[in-house]
């Protein structure tokens, strides 16, 4: 069985478990803060698939990172423990995109991907915000990065779609332009 289908199958049972006792939105969020301590620290992965680490110590680094008290009791630390005992901590990153994705669909959330050469104030981030919102009819999540490699201006991801005005982009394609076997 291919990876990507039992971190489906966790998501799925999760999300239609979560639907049904009205906690999809919490178990989102939590989700949402593991996922960025994941990428803040990236031990945090190693000690998840470390044979050496006890499932005890996975657990707890694991709802210290989800922003809640490790002596919580929910479906969302119910579901962090099976996932633990049945040895899929591997599959937590698969499952945690999937689980997000199917909320997203669900309530007609477009995550919007903002990047720039340097920070912007907040103002235009909620005014781009905004403007998606209105031509799409749908929810946005808008989060904002910084990419100096862009040297100026923007790119945008609005889900699957991409749009690319930094100044990078517009010199390689005049250098396109002038020097196409370049």
């Amino acid at each position: 069985m291919l990876n990507g289908s039992i971190a489906k199958r966790y998501a799925t049972a999760l999300f239609e478990e979560a639907k049904a006792q009205f906690v999809d939105q919490q178990i989102y969020e939590h989700f949402g803060m593991l996922y960025q301590s994941m990428l803040a620290e990236p031990d945090l992965q190693m000690a998840l698939i470390n044979p050496r680490v006890t499932i005890e110590k996975k657990y707890t680094l694991l709802l210290l990172a989800s922003g809640l008290d490790p002596e919580a009791t929910t479906l969302y630390t119910r579901f962090l423990r099976l996932l633990l005992e049945n040895r899929r901590e591997n599959q937590l990153r698969l499952i945690i995109f999937v689980y997000r994705e199917m909320y997203r669909t669900l309530y007609n959330i477009d995550r919007v991907v903002f990047e720039t050469a340097i920070p912007v104030d907040d103002a235009i981030v909620n005014h781009l915000t905004e403007r998606i919102k209105a031509h799409r009819h749908r929810k946005v999540e808008c989060v904002q990065k910084v990419n100096p490699d862009l040297i100026g201006g923007f790119r945008l991801r609005i889900g699957d779609r991409r749009y690319d005005y930094s100044y990078r982009h517009q010199l390689e394609k005049i250098r396109k332009e002038l020097c196409p076997t370049l």
